[in-house]
């Protein structure tokens, strides 16, 4: 009996993320139908988020010049980081950071509610609802350019790093998503919620800076209690050769953890809500 009731339940489990793609890939288009509507909007957007992806390069680029390395990374190790930053911000975007902007408004005006009696978990709902394609897409893409035009000067560079770097970039984007729940999961107390966002919006600037910058209880705070500094870090380094087993399995760990502590902490605050039918 024990292999049917195993083979049963991964067919369910496929069955629900089949389902959650489908939709997934509903609420994606949707969004861009809309974005398509003002297609000027969409250009200045995504050039804005290129300027100021530029003034972090320019930023950095001026440090550089009276410094050979910050924390041991070169100027091109650097770019990688940064870039690393801008793609794991637009994945964000592209999955759940809409949704948690959306969440205030929801609970104030009781249409929460609704997600409730949606057929699919509320954290995940939440996560696919409000995909949008036009925040930080130029980010995105000024990302990826920087990560390759990094990792083309890097000396040591090695295409053997690349599915490493990318399986280590899921795995920041569960760190930020945890993060972003949990901040999140306090909403259901508060009035407003622009300060939440607040705090998950410098927790990734605070991303685009070397861990190796930190030191003792600087160090422990940005890895454990606001795990930034793992958010860029991490793949990074493994595109940089200056990867360390140890700091691969500490992300892993972290996310794991922050995810499980997130995602308690999100079903016991909803014992919290006050539906607009109560």
């Amino acid at each position: 009996m024990k292999p049917l009731v195993t083979e049963a339940y991964a067919t369910s489990l496929s069955g629900r993320w089949a389902r959650y793609l489908r939709l997934y890939r509903s609420f994606l288009m949707h969004n861009l139908k809309n974005e398509m509507i003002y297609r000027a909007n969409f250009a200045i957007a995504v050039g804005m988020d290129i300027v100021f992806m530029g003034v972090n390069v320019v930023f950095f680029a001026i440090v550089y010049g009276n410094v050979e390395t910050i924390g041991g990374w070169t100027f091109h190790q650097t770019l990688i980081l940064v870039g690393s930053v801008g793609v794991v911000r637009e994945l964000a975007y592209l999955t759940f950071r809409q949704g948690f902007l959306q969440l205030g408004e929801y609970v104030r005006t009781g249409n929460f509610d609704v997600m409730l009696t949606a057929p699919m978990a509320t954290f995940v709902h939440l996560a696919f609802r409000h995909v949008s394609l036009t925040e930080s897409l130029g980010e995105g893409l000024m990302g990826l350019f920087l990560v390759g035009y990094g990792f083309a000067h890097l000396d040591a560079a090695s295409w053997i790093s690349v599915p490493l770097y990318l399986l280590m970039l899921f795995n920041s984007l569960v760190i930020y998503y945890a993060f972003s729940l949990m901040v999140n999961s306090m909403v259901f107390w508060l009035v407003k919620s622009q300060e939440l966002n607040t705090v998950v919006y410098y927790f990734m600037n605070t991303a685009r800076y070397p861990r190796e910058i930190y030191h003792g209880l600087g160090k422990a705070f940005f890895t454990f209690i606001v795990p930034s500094s793992l958010i860029a870090t991490t793949p990074a380094s493994i595109l940089a050769g200056r990867a360390e087993g140890h700091l691969i399995g500490l992300s892993i760990g972290v996310a794991v953890v922050l995810l499980g502590f997130a995602l308690s902490m999100w079903n016991w605050s909803l014992h919290y809500y006050s539906s607009a039918s109560s």
